[in-house]
């Protein structure tokens, strides 16, 4: 690869590394929609002179399904006959949307990463944290404090046990903390049991602090899913485990004994936040079950190729949501059993791949990152998976399958 390619790659991901303060600057000076938006646009044109400019291109094999699905999507949609009146930018965005996943994607796995570069990231991460968790304590005393600006203003007068926090990433997108911060999270706690690094546990307990305050259910059960490559990497048995529940069993009454030094009330935080509904099938995703059944049958094999049509919009509505809740469900009802067959198959053949990389090296930070996506999609309806810290896993994911193929090769008789 030609030197400054390299250097460009590793300044547009460190760039995304300084979303959250960077984010906050680009809103503040009117630019449109977020800085999300923008590195869309700017992967795809980088990821074309990429492609021209870069002799050999190693085209991964876990792509190949979301070569078909990036085509598919926008074809689909216009097919649809029923497109949202959209400003010409914000149409090209959703059309371009997985293309420049794909095209992020192969800069990443045909980038060597170098140790210093991941040094930085780490550092970075870090900081991330730190930053992420004083930024949740003030948001407990004070919804408006670095509010987000995609919040609608009747939000920030909910009470501390329903407000949604969203801490630093509030002005990169209302998803970044639990689509972003989680999985850099997770890539952290791995790189450092991978270093053996015993300090992971206070990053571990920041880091669980800052999601309880963030409200939010898939993001708490998100930071649970993160916690269990420990088990994993130290390989404990069955006494082993129950030690470490007993252990994260006593680390959240701290981190609630803490919750409650700020005046948070655990059963009440319980009654109006984590079981707010009372009943499962009180949740508007379970009654997102009722929606798909009526409305998938209607065009199951290529779906009604809308994000949202308006008819699942009003159903919706009905049962006190916008959207069929439940990301999987809602898709086969946008894109049908073929879209979902393509998006499905290629983030399992990705999770493959990462699963592939962790057995080899033992560093599952970015295998567990991933799996906090698949989670999410429960319960979002989000079929990106452009978050810089899901793009850092995939970064982490490289680095070590290259650090792993060098050592192989040192041992191997010459």
């Amino acid at each position: 690869m030609k030197i400054y390619f390299r250097k460009i790659t590793y300044a547009l991901f460190f760039t995304m590394l300084m979303f959250p303060i960077l984010s906050y600057i680009y809103v503040q000076l009117n630019l449109p929609k977020s800085i999300g938006y923008l590195f869309i646009f700017v992967f795809f044109i980088y990821g074309i002179f990429f492609i021209i400019n870069v002799k050999k291109i190693i085209y991964p094999k876990f792509l190949y399904l979301l070569m078909l699905y990036m085509v598919y999507v926008p074809i689909r949609a216009h097919l649809s006959g029923e497109l949202p009146n959209r400003h010409v930018l914000t149409q090209t965005y959703y059309d371009i949307l997985q293309t420049s996943i794909f095209l992020c994607i192969l800069i990443i796995y045909n980038t060597k990463f170098t140790e210093k570069f991941i040094k930085k990231s780490i550092f970075v991460f870090k900081f991330t944290v730190i930053a992420t968790i004083i930024v949740s304590i003030n948001q407990l005393f004070d919804n408006n404090f670095f509010a987000s600006p995609f919040f609608e203003e009747s939000v920030f007068s909910k009470g501390i046990y329903s407000f949604r926090r969203v801490s630093i990433f509030g002005y990169i997108s209302l998803l970044s903390f639990g689509l972003s911060f989680i999985p850099l999270l997770s890539v952290l706690i791995g790189y450092m049991l991978y270093k053996r690094d015993k300090r992971y546990i206070y990053i571990l307990i920041i880091g669980g602090l800052a999601a309880l305050l963030s409200n939010t259910r898939f993001i708490i059960i998100g930071f649970l899913i993160i916690t269990f490559q420990i088990i994993i990497v130290y390989k404990i048995k069955f006494l082993g485990i129950f030690k470490y529940i007993l252990l994260g069993f006593i680390v959240l009454v701290i981190l609630f004994q803490a919750l409650s030094y700020f005046g948070y009330n655990l059963q009440e935080w319980i009654d109006e936040r984590l079981f707010a509904e009372g009943d499962v099938t009180e949740t508007t995703r379970y009654k997102a079950i009722d929606n798909f059944v009526y409305f998938f049958p209607q065009n199951p094999i290529f779906g009604n190729g809308l994000f949202l049509s308006k008819e699942v919009k009003e159903a919706s509505n009905a049962i006190g949501s916008f959207q069929i809740h439940v990301g999987y469900l809602a898709h086969l009802v946008s894109y049908g059993i073929v879209g979902s067959i393509l998006l499905f198959g290629f983030w399992f053949a990705l999770a493959k791949k990462l699963y592939k990389t962790a057995k080899k090296t033992n560093y599952w930070g970015s295998f567990f990152a991933f799996l906090t996506y698949f989670w999410a999609q429960a319960t979002l309806v989000n079929y990106s998976i452009f978050f810089y810290g899901l793009m850092f896993a995939l970064v982490f994911d490289k680095y070590f399958q290259d650090k792993y193929k060098t050592e192989i090769n040192k041992i191997k008789p010459s």
